[in-house]
């Protein structure tokens, strides 16, 4: 059980809520009980919530009851990495990226079946690189392909190298409270194909590639589009610069300080 809060007025920050879709979220059972007894508890507390998406406010009042006034939506602020890139790995060749690949939800298993199903010219063509810490194959069900490289754990630098690089990011996650390496693969020019369910929409507008992330089919048919239509993907990168306008890391910090700034006033 919880320890109560001891505070008249608590700010809080909620990313997201895996209760809400548990599936969805991979939670195991262990996940479950942590977030029933422990984590919902103290968010229940909270006199304010800062949230980061539209999608993840709708699931806090679902969760919560609190009025929609004390639900506050700031998305992230997307970084600049000035001068901060790394030498690409050798052989890489074309490839499709797919930054955190080690969890479940982000999908890789779904997108290389679908891969498998493209004209043999482009599996030829294109590797698919999996990028984050943790990446367990066996755990994910993925077989050695040799058009599949791993390369785990990377710095920043290697990421917007990565980044810059990519024919495509592959973001085809089954849930998410803002989805992030969207706006960062948009601000260096990358496109993207995503998943048509929770944030994603909100977050990347119609600035990239949309397929079910449940339908390999339809996966395999959005990647082959993403991949090669070069009039669309010169389209979903000029609108993704413009997008990434609305996730501005100083007008992030100031509706932060604002709310702040309120409830000491009140």
């Amino acid at each position: 059980m919880a320890l109560p809060l001891r505070a008249r007025k608590i700010l809080g920050t909620i990313h997201d809520l895996p209760l809400c879709d548990p599936k969805a979220w991979c939670l195991s059972d262990e996940d479950r009980a942590r977030w029933t007894y422990y984590v919902y508890p103290r968010m229940s507390a909270y006199t304010e919530v800062i949230t980061i998406s539209q999608s993840t406010k709708s699931d806090i009042l679902k969760a919560f009851g609190f009025p929609e006034s004390r639900v506050h939506v700031i998305y992230h602020g997307v970084r600049e990495y000035k001068g901060s890139y790394a030498n690409l790995p050798p052989n890489l060749g074309e490839f499709i990226l797919v930054v955190g690949a080690g969890s479940p939800r982000k999908n890789a298993k779904n997108l290389i079946t679908a891969f498998k199903l493209l004209p043999q010219a482009l599996q030829q063509r294109f590797k698919v690189v999996l990028a984050g810490p943790g990446i367990n194959t066996d755990y994910l069900g993925i077989k050695p392909e040799d058009f599949l490289i791993n390369l785990g754990h990377i710095s920043d630098a290697l990421l917007q190298t990565l980044y810059a690089n990519a024919r495509l990011l592959w973001f085809g996650s089954w849930a998410e409270g803002f989805g992030l390496p969207m706006v960062e693969a948009m601000q260096a020019k990358c496109v993207i194909l995503t998943s048509h369910v929770s944030c994603m929409p909100e977050i990347l507008g119609d600035a990239g590639f949309y397929c079910n992330p449940y339908d390999v089919q339809d996966i395999a048919r959005q990647l082959e589009v993403a991949l090669m239509d070069e009039t669309l993907r010169k389209q979903c990168v000029e609108k993704g610069l413009e997008r990434i306008k609305k996730f501005d890391l100083e007008e992030s910090m100031e509706k932060h300080m604002a709310i702040i700034e309120k409830m000491l006033g009140d």
